[in-house]
């Protein structure tokens, strides 16, 4: 099935630290508000736990494989609802642990990567281990898909659009923890990728304060279109949060793609990871 529009739920809350249950409630109530319509749910970063760094002790604790609860959940919503659900959450393979993003697709379709840039100032990369691969890119509704997580996104070339290469991806994915007092770049970089790579970018972003004392801010969530400009959103409001709500339109996108290829003279480059 082909989408001429994408409608798009960004789903931003305060998340409960370390609490998966009451995480994947919240989302299951956003989720059975949603109008008629909607084809994906973007939610934040690590959305069922928080940004746990604290020890890796209380990380292996709360971490999961691909085909335990939060993943089995989700995947029975994604069929319930007809809807993608896409974010990341804490994973473990083997002895390691992974900050791990999912697009979840109805019928149980699913496609997983694993963070390649570890966010060292907050701790990260002393306790999960990075990927190894490119971000995937998903096939849906007609809609070239990308995820990246919150610090891939200081990193041009990691979401690089390669039109000589690959079918261009329409749409990147940017779940994320970003602090309010970063909020700047935060929103600079969004609009960045979106103007470098002719693309949409949705940033999910999460609110709320952390037990670590990190403050998020509220409202930072926000979808960019391939001008880089800022798109306004129908909002919901629900417990602990907001919905918001955007439609991308594949024609506008196609015909600024077609007046303006600046893509045709981009560098080519190869990625050693």
């Amino acid at each position: 099935m082909i989408n001429n529009n994408l409608n798009i739920a960004a789903i931003e809350y305060d998340i409960a630290w370390g609490d998966k249950k009451a995480n994947l409630s919240i989302v299951a109530d956003a989720i059975s508000r949603l109008p008629h319509g909607i084809d994906l749910v973007v939610l934040p970063e690590m959305f069922s736990t928080g940004f746990i760094t604290e020890s890796r002790q209380r990380a292996t604790e709360l971490a999961e494989r691909n085909t335990q609860e939060t993943m089995e959940t989700l995947k029975k919503l994604s069929s319930t609802h007809n809807i993608a659900i896409a974010g990341s959450f804490l994973a473990h393979t083997a002895s390691q642990l992974y900050n791990r993003a999912f697009f979840i697709e109805p019928g149980n379709d699913e496609t997983f990567y694993d963070k390649r840039h570890l966010f060292r100032m907050g701790g990260e990369s002393d306790i999960y281990t990075g990927g190894k691969t490119m971000p995937p890119q998903v096939r849906f509704r007609g809609w070239n898909i990308k995820i990246a997580i919150c610090y891939d996104l200081r990193f041009p070339a990691w979401c690089r659009n390669r039109f000589e290469r690959d079918k261009p991806y329409d749409l990147l994915l940017v779940t994320a923890n970003w602090p309010k007092a970063r909020l700047h770049p935060w929103k600079t970089l969004l609009s960045a990728r979106a103007i470098e790579n002719l693309s949409y970018v949705c940033g999910v972003n999460r609110s709320g304060t952390d037990p670590q004392g990190i403050d998020y801010g509220a409202g930072s969530s926000g979808l960019y279109d391939f001008k880089g400009l800022a798109c306004a959103p129908q909002a919901i409001t629900v417990d602990g949060g907001k919905i918001l709500l955007f439609t991308l339109d594949r024609q506008s996108l196609d015909h600024f793609r077609q007046k303006f290829p600046a893509w045709k003279d981009a560098d080519q480059f190869t990625i050693t990871i």
